[in-house]
């Protein structure tokens, strides 16, 4: 009996991921179809570049808050963390001591010193980004979140607004972003969807933000919560991950 359910585990795994679209984490989608491209697992130990880790993702605001996680994770192989503790409340203890903007940003094109940096991005133009982000705290409160996700072309770039910092938001919140050249992006410069190499996931404390200066923008006091950025688990994932749950309970009651 316990050969034939685990030989129907299989089979019923084998048949979800022949039939389940290709693609997981920071995914390109084209949004008339069900075509699907993974950019980067986002996987713990693949997020940092030399020498802290290996992988695509540099620490634009400074170094020592962006790092991999095994413990806050969407999928089970662990994420990417922007700790906020780091910098939270700085030495002086003032409103300006605190660090209210993280950018995690991965580099995506063909650079024989990075082979990290592959795959290339094709032309983005009609296709979308798929990601989950969450806090990691128990009550989700904190103004820390993601706020946008922006992509880079030589000339000019293009933001994709994510969420509100002033909500609560508990647990993984699944994002899929509108088609890219559509005017669910804004866009500034000379934006060329087809030659992107840099992708920023806007990470922020921060209230309202107009134009600097603009009345109504306001800073919102970090609470120090970490914030983690994973894949959405595609639907073969989801029955792995439960097949694996069934197999732990049929095991623990023998």
């Amino acid at each position: 009996m316990k050969a034939r359910n685990v030989v129907l585990m299989f089979v019923v795994a084998a048949l979800v991921l022949a039939l389940a679209p290709v693609g997981l984490a920071l995914t390109l989608k084209n949004c008339e179809s069900q075509w699907s491209m993974e950019l980067d697992p986002l996987a713990s130990g693949a997020i940092l570049r030399p020498p802290t880790e290996t992988g695509r993702w540099a620490d634009e605001r400074g170094p020592g808050y962006l790092k991999s996680t095994a413990t806050c994770t969407r999928d089970g192989d662990g994420a990417m963390e922007v700790d906020y503790s780091v910098g939270y409340p700085g030495p002086g203890g003032g409103m300006g001591d605190y660090v209210y903007d993280r950018v995690p940003r991965g580099y995506f094109e063909v650079n024989p010193g990075h082979p990290e940096y592959a795959p290339a991005l094709p032309d983005l133009t009609g296709l979308c980004f798929t990601f989950s982000w969450r806090k990691c705290n128990e009550d989700g409160t904190g103004p820390e979140h993601v706020r946008q996700l922006i992509i880079y072309s030589p000339s000019g770039l293009a933001r994709f607004d994510v969420a509100n910092g002033e909500t609560i938001y508990q647990g993984w919140q699944d994002v899929t972003t509108a088609c890219v050249g559509t005017s669910g992006w804004s866009y500034e410069g000379t934006f060329d969807a087809a030659n992107v190499t840099t992708i920023d996931f806007w990470v922020s404390a921060w209230g309202y933000v107009g134009p600097w200066g603009e009345e109504g923008s306001y800073w919102i006091v970090p609470t120090g919560t970490p914030v983690c950025i994973d894949e959405i688990p595609e639907p073969a994932t989801m029955v792995m991950l439960g097949l694996g749950g069934l197999a732990l309970l049929r095991r623990r009651k023998a």
